[in-house]
């Protein structure tokens, strides 16, 4: 049996066409399941953000009206 070595593994084209693959799938997989509730995350969010701007905004308006 040979030796793996760091430099070995550096060197194979093999093994990074192995890595490429294995990133490409699990990547792939991962973003198509997780992408969906991270857009969802970001859209509620944004919501609360923009109701806390128009609530600041009516504050803002009331205290100069006073």
């Amino acid at each position: 049996m040979e030796k793996e070595t760091f430099w070995t593994l550096v060197t194979d084209i093999a093994h990074w066409e192995f890595e490429i693959f294995l990133m490409l799938i699990f990547d792939l997989l991962i973003g198509a399941l997780i992408w969906p509730k991270i857009q969802a995350w970001f859209k509620h969010h944004k919501k609360d953000d923009d109701k806390l701007s128009t609530l600041e905004k009516r504050i803002q308006e009331l205290e100069n009206k006073m």
